[in-house]
């Protein structure tokens, strides 16, 4: 696995620092309509000449790239997914590296059956289990994974109730982790799962602690950094140096915690939901454009939901998995066309997205709490919120010709309603943080304060970055 990430890592800086030169002997590549899954490890696949090109390490070069309305692809598998085209990388469908949902509790009183935590993206990580112990009684849901399935770097795990009255009940997994811990509630919810810890349980010793979230990826007290790669301040006119060194996916949520009756046989515990996993990592790189009309996602899945009887919920749920890492590089520009309004206007249809999951709070198929975007109220002892991950965009300095006063975004066309964004509705749509200045205020290149934003139609809001 290290090799590859490594192979990947030279190519892609081979690719940023000079043009591809043989575009003459690549194949262009068509998804078909439907879902096309995609492995990181070794694939196959059919290029529009007809001839069938091998893939391995999750390294996929071609001339050019087109994913179709109506088509779906899935890149999954423990290498990140890195494309490089010599020409134009055009999205109409959807591209994706989301980590699956932990599985919800499936059964009656069967502890000794764990309760399966969801798969990463491309080099995400998995969420915990529920109830991983099959040979007794399980004192906490399993701790989520980092990136590249790396142990214990993930959402912490519920814990154990005891108690035989229908109050006890076990405590919700912490979220996976990457940019941020946890996610602030959209509709000003104050629950504590937006923090990334795990819902309260119950015990015969009082309240039960959720799961805490998962280990920070970065770790300076300077959130400015957050990011891989190498940025520039033109107001400051100075470099940024990213804290991330190598490229990863997001981290999975921790299991939700069991509950047992006192001396009673673990097979007839009732079990904890599964963590959602990690989003995977992607890069695209194109020598030519970059074309944006459906949407790319990286993000967690969600936690599953524990073991309920009626209107007791006996089993914690899982956390939910950190988005991934979402890096779009195009030495002739990106384009994305927008939908519908922005993340501050209460629109969650973003075009790019590396979001976190949820605890869904789901038992036996139904689902109460299926997104944080909901104005419902989670189950008390469901899995803390994944948290955010990250969204790149490298292109070109330009001059500030759209009007939004800084040359960083002037590769990058926002398009809404068939209409090219500039000034302020491109800045509100972008919704770009800007550099710090001396005292720490985001700004924009003449030096100005950015206008305040939570986000735009992106999630969250992106790194913008030259590209050379």
């Amino acid at each position: 696995m290290l090799p590859a990430l490594q192979q990947s890592l030279a190519l892609f800086t081979l690719c940023t620092a000079a043009p591809v030169a043989m575009a003459q002997n690549l194949e262009e590549w068509v998804a078909p309509s439907g879902e096309t899954m995609l492995s990181t490890i070794f694939q196959t696949l059919k290029a529009k000449s007809g001839r069938t090109v091998t893939l391995v390490n999750g390294i996929y070069v071609f001339k050019n790239v087109t994913i179709p309305s109506g088509a779906s692809v899935r890149c999954s598998g423990p290498n990140p997914m890195i494309w490089v085209v010599t020409g134009d990388f055009i999205v109409d469908g959807e591209l994706s590296t989301n980590g699956s949902d932990g599985q919800s509790a499936w059964t009656l009183n069967s502890a000794n059956v764990p309760i399966a935590g969801g798969n990463g993206g491309a080099a995400g990580g998995r969420g915990g289990a529920g109830s991983p112990a099959s040979n007794g009684t399980s004192p906490r849901g399993e701790t989520g994974y980092g990136p590249y399935d790396f142990a214990t770097f993930g959402g912490r795990g519920g814990f154990l109730s005891i108690g035989a009255t229908s109050s006890a009940f076990g405590s919700g997994g912490g979220g996976g982790v990457f940019t941020t811990s946890g996610d602030r509630s959209p509709h000003g919810l104050t629950i504590p799962q937006s923090s990334g810890v795990g819902g309260q349980g119950w015990s015969t010793t009082g309240a039960l602690r959720g799961g805490t979230a998962g280990s920070l990826i970065f770790v300076d007290a300077d959130d400015e950094n957050d990011f891989w790669g190498v940025g520039f301040d033109v107001a400051r006119n100075r470099l940024v140096v990213g804290e991330l060194p190598i490229l990863v996916g997001g981290s999975g949520g921790g299991g939700g915690g069991d509950r047992t009756a006192p001396n009673a046989n673990f097979v007839d515990d009732e079990v904890g939901g599964g963590g959602g996993g990690g989003g995977g990592c992607m890069i695209v790189y194109a020598e030519g454009r970059v074309l944006v009309r459906g949407k790319i996602r990286a993000d967690g899945g969600n936690g599953g939901g524990g073991e309920a009887a009626g209107a007791s919920l006996f089993g914690g749920g899982g956390g939910g998995g950190s988005g991934g890492m979402l890096v779009l590089a195009a030495h002739q520009g990106i384009t994305v066309h927008v939908r519908g309004e922005t993340y501050d206007m209460s629109d969650f249809d973003y075009a790019l997205s590396a979001d976190g999951g949820v605890g869904i709070n789901s038992n036996f198929a139904t689902t109460l709490y299926e997104s944080k975007y909901s104005k419902a109220v989670p189950r008390p002892n469901g899995g803390g919120f994944g948290g955010l991950g990250l969204i790149q965009l490298i292109t070109p300095m330009g001059t500030n010709t759209d009007g939004t006063n800084t040359r960083l975004d002037d590769g990058i066309t926002l398009v809404r309603n068939n209409q090219i964004l500039t000034g302020s509705e491109k800045q509100r749509f972008l919704a770009w943080k800007g550099w710090k200045n001396a005292q720490g205020v985001r700004i924009d290149d003449a030096g100005k304060p950015i206008p305040a934003s939570n986000g735009g139609d992106f999630r969250p809001q992106p790194i913008l970055l030259p590209l050379r």
